[in-house]
């Protein structure tokens, strides 16, 4: 299943009133737009601490694990590295990305380029996992404002490809321009490159794993 995405994306939480909400409970901007790890309100509100909403679900993070095992058997280390667990991501100086997974190409990412500030060069690919933000504004449109729009963005710094798993639909998106975008589920056999494939629903009924619990 493939469809066209929308390139005229206007995003509501520009409209909204602003607020005094903390830097520290941004995810990542986006062309001057911050989008707030999801739960900050429960943490202005004091119902949560900021230790409370940034930690991934259990099924997340095995699912991060599953990735690193692939790559580290798999994925030719001496032509890419890769990165897990919301790598810095510095396209432009109005947006801040945060990546779950990663994999760059060792041509672009030389050693001068691993310092302690976010990478600024493209990463090949990128694997999303759930979509874990909210806009200031409780009425946005998610898609529309966040995913859409960090997609194009990736995709207009460079990115080849990015693979958005959504762990409640048990659905895959599967992005290799900013146009036509594949939808699958995740029982399918997914190419990350070329030799390197995955089929994530296979794999956690090996584990035993219910992802739907």
């Amino acid at each position: 299943m493939t469809f066209e995405t929308n390139t005229g994306v206007t995003p509501s939480s520009e409209k909204t009133e602003k607020k005094s909400i903390p830097d520290y409970l941004i995810k990542e901007t986006i062309d001057g737009i911050p989008f707030y790890y999801r739960g900050f309100r429960e943490v202005l509100n004091k119902t949560k601490t900021k230790a409370d909403i940034m930690a991934d679900s259990g099924l997340q993070g095995y699912i991060k694990t599953f990735f690193t095992l692939l790559f580290a058997k798999f994925l030719d280390l001496e032509k890419y590295h890769f990165f897990v667990g919301e790598t810095g991501a510095h396209l432009d100086r109005r947006s801040n990305l945060s990546l779950d997974l990663c994999i760059y190409d060792l041509a672009i990412l030389t050693p001068d380029k691993i310092t302690s500030k976010y990478l600024d060069i493209p990463p090949k690919i990128v694997i999303e996992i759930d979509v874990n933000v909210e806009l200031e504004n409780p009425k946005a449109h998610i898609f529309d404002e966040f995913l859409l729009r960090k997609v194009k963005k990736l995709h207009k710094f460079g990115t080849e490809k990015i693979i958005w798993i959504f762990t409640k639909s048990n659905t895959i998106i599967v992005s290799t321009d900013d146009q036509k975008w594949d939808v699958v589920d995740w029982d399918s056999e997914i190419e990350i490159m070329e030799g390197l494939t995955f089929n994530l629903a296979q794999y956690l009924a090996q584990k035993g794993i219910n992802p739907n619990l």
